[in-house]
Order: structure tokens, then C-alpha cells, then sequence
């Protein structure tokens, strides 16, 4: 009678939970179908990190912390809250960098929506993260005294910054958008970056009462197009440098280097990390306990209108770590972390290839690693090719043009549906580009690379179902995405143009799954 008793009471107990919850067996049956539609799809990626569910647009990193022995970082995605669409910041967590588990939201629910912002530690080391919050024009923050990160809460001084409204005298000098905070130790000091054109710098003493010291970025040198806004800021200290990672919405991902001092930033350097047909977008940097700046970028999907919609979209690059060399100019290389994924692979050294010739490496997959080094000419193109079908109708190319020094993408063919054009821009109007002299629509990506005399090319190439990552030499990195529609595009291949070339290594590997949603 008592265990009879026992179960009652737990059947009446689950009974009761899922009613107070209002959890059904249809929703039940409902996320294990959409988790299957989305793992039906060929294009999304194993080893990344997506968005786990529905369509993320944005999908912008932010938020990102190095906190008791985890990395922590936000992403921007959609939840349907009283039937509107609300701009949330979901909350995921590793401690490899590459499983990750998914925790509640950062923030969710606070105002009309939550777009870019930065997380910092304040002078008791207290987490705390600025935001923006979108349709009130102001930005805010939120900070978490729980030792997991799971619990955030609303700053007591919000807002942090108002846009000036019309009739105000700083009216049009700056408004809130997009903020990164920091404090400096030396001046016992907040800063607060927000973004736009231009972008403006503040003051605080205790977070409470911010003080607008002006212009941010120099007018007179922006090293950047006119029509390009500046958004998505991140500021840190590299080396002996600081640095601006930031996004135009019409080009993507670039950075500013120099010097930061008596409030000034002085820009020495502009540099990209995304060029025409590309998508990288909204980089987030960390800083971790090896002391290694790591960054992460959303990639901006660009799905064919024919492919069905499978239930996501929003793809992470893979974590690329920032550092200086000593000559001052930015490296970009993979953590070390990603070579735990490695599965079976191959190798081959000092392969000669005659003019025009092509090899077909003994692996296959959709999902790879792979590492060459180059001995070429110095008037023809030479590289990998990747996404190969045995019947030729689809591949894309990755070569390095030593006349124009570029490494460029080609994807021209990457689908059967050739030819495969990508726009220009990422967001916005293509007519200044027009007026520089650039397309609308292009089939290939390229980039600013010059091999260093007597400097061999040594490619670390990245695939997973539709996006491809270049690290080259350790100092350039491209980001592409395609869309190979036939099931055997698997094939890799090494190529030679013009001119006799070899091959002094080749490795591949095998890529393991980590996406556990």
C-alpha cells in the first residue's frame, strides 16, 4: 500500500509539473523533431558552434569571459516573447574551446532587446557586461556576483548613457550604441566606448555619472572608407600595443592598432579580416589564464533560396588567437585545442607537381583539417582545392596568386548551381563600393598576402560542411561560406598552375563531432 502510495503521489507530482510548467507531451515530441530536421542538414556544421535552435540573425558573440576556469561567451539570438520577435543573449560555456555547454541566458528579457556589448571585470572584480539595448536608445548593464556566471543582474545606475535628443547641447556629438567598458587601474577609472560614426569615449568614476571626453577614433586618419561605420567595438591591450577589433556593416570584421595614452587612442594600423564575398562579422575577444587573446566571429550565412530552411542558421568561426609579433604587425593562428578533434589521417612529403597538374589526396570528408606547405613559382597560382566532386562540376579553390600576392577563394564552382555569386557588401547599399571600383556580386574572396623572400606558403585549412577557414603562415586568416549540393563532394586536391611546384608536406585529418544539439 505505501509504494502504491509512492507512486500515486510521483505520477500526481510529474502531473502537476508539467501542468505548472506548461510542458506537453506535443512540445516534447516537437523539440525532438526539429532536432532531427536541423541534423538532416548537410551544411551545418559538426565542430562549430551554431546557433542551437531556429533562425539567429544576428548571431553576434558578445559578452565574452575567461571566469573560473571557463570560458564564457554570449551570443545574440531571437525569442518569440507575447507573440514579438525579442533580441536575446543566449549563454554558452567550454572549457576546451570547442564543447561547449549551453547555460541560461545572460540576459533576456530587459527592455525591448539586447544587441552588442562587452563583458569587464570592475575594480572589486566584479563581472560585469555593457549592452545596448536596442529600441530605447540608451545602453545599460548588468553585472553577476554568482561564481558560475549563471545569474545576472540589472545595474542599479541604469541607464548607463542616453542618446542626446534634439534640442540637448551634445545632440548628434554621439549616441548609445554597441558599448565596450573597461577599468584602468592607473587612473582608477571606467571607460566606456560606444559605437557609430563616430564613435564616442566616456569617463566614470563610479559607473554612475559619465563624462564625454569625445571623439574616439581620429577623423583626419580613419584609414577606412568614408561610408563605413564603426560598430561591434572591442578594445584591449596586445603586447606592447591596444587594439580596436570592430565591424562596418558593409565590410565585416577589421581592427585598428596603437598606442592609448592620456585618453587618446592613436591609430598606427588598419587592417581587415573581411573582404568582398566574405562574411566575417561581429568579432568578441578574451583574454584567458595562458594570457592568449582569443576571438570568435559570427558568419553571416548566405543559404541558397532553393535550399530548404532546416531549422537554424548562425555559425561561430572557429576561436583564432591574436597576437604581436615583434616586429609589431597582428598573427592570427588556431589554438592548440583543435588538434584534440583530429581523427585517422594522412601524410605525404615532397610531392612534385609538374605545370597544370592536380593530385587527389588518399581522404575524404566534409570536415577536415588540413595542413600544407607550398614550394611554388613566383608567376603562376598554387594551392588546395576542397568540396571536390570525382566529376569535376563542383570544388572550391584556395591559391595563392604570387603576382597579385593574394590568397584568394574561389567559389565560383562550389555548387552545381555555377556560377556561385556572393554580394560585395554585408550589409547596406552596394553604390560606394560602385564608386570604388568593386562589384556587386562576386565569386571569389581575396586577400592582401605576400609570401617574405625565400618564405615557403604554409596553408592551415579548416572545413566543416559549409564554411572554410584559412590560416596563412600564420598571418593572414580568410573566412568563407559555400554550399556543395552533391553527397561525394568530398574529394581534396593539390594543384600547380603555370609552373612546376612541390609540395614539401601534406597532412589531413578526419574532424570529430562536438555539436551536441
Amino acid at each position: 500500500m505505501k509504494v502504491r502510495l509512492i507512486i500515486i503521489s510521483l505520477i500526481f507530482s510529474a502531473t502537476t509539473l508539467l501542468a505548472q510548467e506548461k510542458v506537453t507531451p506535443e512540445m516534447i515530441n516537437n523539440t525532438r523533431a526539429l532536432r532531427a530536421l536541423m541534423h538532416s542538414d548537410p551544411h551545418r556544421p559538426s565542430w562549430h558552434f551554431v546557433s542551437p535552435e531556429n533562425e539567429a540573425m544576428p548571431f553576434d558573440p558578445n559578452g565574452g569571459i575567461f571566469w573560473n576556469g571557463k570560458y564564457h561567451l554570449g551570443y545574440i539570438y531571437q525569442n518569440l516573447e507575447n507573440g514579438k520577435r525579442q533580441h536575446c543573449w543566449g549563454h554558452a560555456v567550454t572549457t576546451d574551446l570547442f564543447h561547449w555547454t549551453l547555460y541560461p541566458d545572460m540576459i533576456k528579457g530587459v527592455e525591448v532587446g539586447i544587441f552588442s556589448g562587452g563583458a569587464f571585470l570592475d575594480k572589486e572584480g566584479v563581472p560585469h557586461i555593457m549592452y545596448h539595448g536596442w529600441g530605447s536608445s540608451s545602453n545599460l548593464m548588468v553585472y553577476s556576483t554568482d561564481k558560475d556566471l549563471k545569474t545576472w543582474k540589472k545595474f542599479e545606475g541604469n541607464p548607463i548613457l542616453k542618446t542626446p535628443e534634439e534640442g540637448d547641447p551634445m545632440y548628434k556629438k554621439y549616441k548609445a550604441f554597441d558599448p565596450d567598458g573597461w577599468y584602468d587601474k592607473e587612473a582608477d577609472a571606467y571607460y566606456q566606448l560606444s559605437a557609430g560614426d563616430p564613435a564616442g569615449l566616456f569617463k566614470s568614476k563610479d559607473m554612475l555619472k559619465w563624462d564625454y571626453l569625445g571623439d574616439f577614433i581620429d577623423q583626419d586618419n580613419r584609414m577606412r572608407h568614408d561610408f563605413e561605420d564603426l560598430a561591434c567595438p572591442d578594445f584591449f591591450k596586445i603586447g606592447d600595443k591596444y587594439m580596436l577589433l570592430f565591424i562596418s556593416h558593409a565590410l565585416g570584421a577589421q581592427y585598428y592598432l596603437g598606442d592609448f595614452k592620456n585618453e587618446k587612442f592613436t591609430v598606427e594600423k588598419h587592417g581587415r579580416m573581411n573582404w568582398p564575398g566574405g562574411t566575417l562579422f561581429a568579432p568578441e575577444e578574451m583574454k584567458d589564464d595562458k594570457g592568449r587573446h582569443i576571438m570568435w566571429s559570427w558568419v553571416i550565412h548566405r543559404t541558397p533560396k532553393h535550399l530548404k530552411y532546416k531549422g537554424w542558421s548562425g555559425i561561430m568561426s572557429m576561436p583564432r588567437v591574436l597576437s604581436l609579433s615583434k616586429k609589431g604587425e597582428l598573427l592570427i593562428a588556431p589554438p592548440v585545442e583543435v588538434e584534440k578533434l583530429r581523427l585517422e589521417g594522412i601524410s605525404s612529403k615532397n610531392i612534385s607537381l609538374a605545370s597544370n597538374q592536380e593530385k587527389t589526396l588518399a581522404i575524404k570528408g566534409k570536415a577536415l583539417e588540413i595542413k600544407a606547405e607550398f614550394k611554388g613559382g613566383q608567376n603562376s597560382e598554387y594551392g588546395v582545392k576542397v568540396f571536390c566532386s570525382p566529376d569535376g562540376k563542383e570544388e572550391t579553390i584556395i591559391k595563392y596568386d604570387p603576382i597579385n600576392k593574394e590568397i584568394v577563394i574561389d567559389f565560383i564552382h562550389s555548387s552545381k548551381n555555377a556560377p556561385v555569386k556572393m554580394g560585395a557588401v554585408i550589409m547596406g547599399q552596394t553604390s560606394d563600393l560602385a564608386q570604388l571600383g568593386f562589384r556587386e556580386m562576386v565569386s571569389e574572396q581575396r586577400v592582401p598576402f605576400e609570401l617574405k623572400k625565400g618564405e615557403t606558403l604554409q596553408l592551415n585549412i579548416f572545413i566543416d560542411k559549409a564554411i572554410i577557414e584559412v590560416f596563412a603562415n600564420g598571418r593572414q586568416c580568410i573566412t568563407q561560406v559555400v554550399y556543395p549540393e552533391m553527397e561525394n563532394s568530398n574529394e581534396v586536391k593539390i594543384f600547380s598552375g603555370d609552373e612546376k611546384i612541390k609540395v614539401k608536406s601534406v597532412e589531413v585529418w578526419k574532424m570529430a563531432t562536438t555539436n551536441p544539439y
